[in-house]
C-alpha cells in the first residue's frame, strides 16, 4: 500500500526494502517506482546516517523532486481500496 500511496500522490521517495519479508517483495515494490524515476532505493544493510543524508542531498542538488513525483504519478492506481475490496469479497463468495 505505500508504493500505491506514493505513486498516487506522486511523491519522490527514499525506500529502504526490508530483506527478510516474504519472497523479497519490498524490494519488487520498489524497485517499480525506481525503475519510472521515481525513486531512490537504499539497500537495509547499507543504511546509516551518511548514506542517507548522502541520498536526500543528491535527490534534492539535482532538481528532479518535481520530475520525481510525476513520475510516480504515472504507475497510479485509481480507486486501488475498492479494487482490494473487491478481490477479497469474490474470494470469500467462491468460498461459500
Amino acid at each position: 500500500m505505500t508504493i500505491t500511496e506514493i505513486a498516487n500522490f506522486g511523491k519522490p521517495s527514499i525506500l529502504v526494502p526490508l530483506p527478510n519479508v516474504s519472497h523479497n517483495h519490498q524490494q519488487y515494490n520498489a524497485e517499480v517506482l525506481k525503475n519510472v524515476g521515481a525513486a531512490q532505493i537504499i539497500q537495509n544493510e547499507e543504511l546509516n546516517g551518511n548514506k542517507l543524508n548522502s541520498e536526500i542531498q543528491n535527490m534534492l542538488n539535482s532538481g528532479k523532486l518535481t520530475e520525481m513525483g510525476e513520475n510516480a504519478k504515472k504507475i497510479k492506481i485509481e480507486n486501488v481500496q475498492g479494487k482490494i475490496y473487491e478481490e477479497i469479497k469474490e474470494l470469500i463468495d467462491s468460498n461459500k
